[in-house]
C-alpha cells in the first residue's frame, strides 16, 4: 500500500497512526483540548468542527485554526466537519459546506481535511483539487451509523474516493453481527491487496467492531481513533489501553 508522508508522519507504513478528536462546543476549550493533547503519544489531533458553536463563522474558525497549530506543533491537525447525514452534530447547506472547506485550506494551518463522500457529490474532485493547490491533503470518508454494507459496496466506495483525488480513503461502519467485522476487515483486506494506490482508513464501530481498531496493521487500515477523555464515535478505546496494544501487535 502507498504512504502519505506529512511532518515525517509516514501514513501507511508500520503501524497504524493514532488519531485522537477534539470535540468541544467553546473557542476555549477546543484550545485547552488541543494544548493537553498535544503532549500525548499520539500522531495526529483531528478537530471536529461540528462541535464548535461557531463553526459556521470563517473568522472564528480562523483563530481555531491558529490557536490549534501553534499549540500542536509538529503533530499533525485533521480537521472534519461531520455533517448530521454522516452523524456529525449539523446540517449545511452546501454552499455553507464549501465555505468552510474553503476556510480551512487557506488558513496554512490544517494538514488534512476531511472531505464527505456523499454530502460533497459531484463537488468532491474540484475539493480535493482545491485542498492540494494549498498543500492540504484529503482523507475522504464515508460513515454509516445503521448498518455494514455489503464488501463489494463498501470497496466501491473506498474505490471512488481514490478515482476522486484523495490521498486517504475513510470508511466507518456499525457492526449487527460478528460477519459484519469481518466483511469490513475483508473489504479493508481487498484494499491493501487489489487497490493500493491510497492508503485507507477503516473501522466498525461499537463494542463489537473494537477489534478492527485494533488489527489494522494486519489488514491494511493505516489509521485509528482514540479517546483520550471525550470520545467521537462509539467503540474508540482509551488511547491508554490502545498504544501499547498497536505497539505490542506490531509486525516488524
Amino acid at each position: 500500500m502507498s504512504c502519505v508522508a506529512i511532518r515525517g508522519c509516514r501514513i501507511g507504513e508500520g503501524r497504524p497512526k493514532i488519531i485522537l478528536p477534539i470535540v468541544e462546543t467553546s473557542e476555549a476549550a477546543i484550545l485547552s483540548a488541543g494544548a493537553k493533547l498535544a503532549a500525548l503519544p499520539a500522531d495526529c489531533i483531528e478537530w471536529r468542527a461540528d462541535w464548535f458553536d461557531h463553526s459556521q463563522d470563517p473568522e472564528a474558525v480562523g483563530r481555531v485554526l491558529k490557536g490549534l497549530r501553534a499549540a500542536l506543533g509538529e503533530k499533525l491537525l485533521l480537521v472534519t466537519f461531520r455533517t448530521k447525514a454522516e452523524g456529525g452534530e449539523k446540517t449545511l447547506a452546501p454552499e455553507e459546506y464549501a465555505v468552510f472547506c474553503q476556510t480551512v485550506w487557506e488558513s496554512g494551518c490544517a494538514d488534512l481535511l476531511d472531505l464527505e463522500l456523499l454530502p460533497a457529490g459531484a463537488a468532491l474532485p474540484g475539493f480535493i483539487q482545491a485542498a492540494h493547490a494549498h498543500g492540504v491533503s484529503v482523507i475522504c470518508s464515508s460513515h454509516d451509523f445503521q448498518k455494514t454494507p455489503p464488501k463489494a459496496e463498501m470497496v466501491q466506495r473506498m474505490v471512488r474516493m481514490q478515482q476522486a483525488g484523495a490521498d486517504i480513503a475513510k470508511l466507518a461502519v456499525m457492526p449487527q453481527t460478528p460477519e459484519d467485522l469481518l466483511e469490513l476487515l475483508s473489504a479493508t483486506l481487498e484494499m491493501k491487496r487489489e487497490h493500493p494506490e491510497t492508503p485507507v482508513v477503516t473501522m466498525s464501530m461499537g463494542p463489537l467492531g473494537a477489534a478492527s481498531r485494533i488489527c489494522g496493521e494486519a489488514v491494511g487500515s493505516a489509521m485509528t481513533f482514540a479517546s483520550a477523555g471525550k470520545a467521537s464515535a462509539p467503540g474508540q478505546i482509551e488511547l491508554e489501553l490502545l498504544a501499547p496494544l498497536l505497539e505490542r501487535l506490531g509486525l516488524d
